[in-house]
């Protein structure tokens, strides 16, 4: 079971960072607009930030994974839910991916949320380090900031679905 979860993990911080690197139909990298460092983050929660000051804001997760070592880090990784749809992975005792997918109150600084108008993300953060479309017609802004910590954004329809936050190693 332990080792199912890590690779679970493993596969999920994978295909963000891919997902965050990879290279999509529409990118821009030219003059890309470098957020700063604190206006990466969900419900007042940065890559770096520690458990205990995560448990002091939430409280005791919905549910929690059990520590495995993690594949990509080779420390232990475990998972905080809070609710159904407030994800935070820790490495060791330290936030290094978090995501929300439903409206749920989580927000970003600047106060972009699931369920928001996808125009929303460029008039709050103006032009992506990366744009992505899909043929399907879903589409992810990916900003950073200068220490290659990301910001996702998904859209489907005119609206965000997802917003998901990676640390670099």
């Amino acid at each position: 079971m332990k080792q199912k979860i890590a690779a679970v993990l493993a596969v999920l911080m994978l295909a963000f960072s891919q997902l965050a690197a990879a290279a999509g139909i529409n990118q821009i990298s030219a003059d890309d607009h470098v957020l700063q460092n604190d206006e990466i983050a969900l419900g007042g929660i940065m890559v770096g930030t520690p458990r205990s000051e995560v448990e002091a804001i939430y409280g005791a997760p919905t549910e929690r994974t059990e520590p495995v070592k993690g594949a990509m880090f080779g420390e232990m990784m475990d998972t905080y839910t809070y609710g159904t749809s407030f994800k935070i992975i820790f490495v060791k005792d330290t936030v290094m991916y978090l995501n929300t997918n439903a409206h749920n109150g989580i927000a970003t600084p600047a106060d972009v949320t699931v369920g928001d108008p996808a125009d929303k993300i460029m008039q709050t953060y103006g032009k992506p380090w990366r744009d992505t479309k899909y043929e399907d017609g879903k589409e992810n802004f990916v900003y950073r900031d200068k220490y290659d910590i990301a910001i996702v954004f998904r859209t489907e329809h005119g609206k965000i679905t997802y917003i998901g936050i990676v640390g670099s190693e």
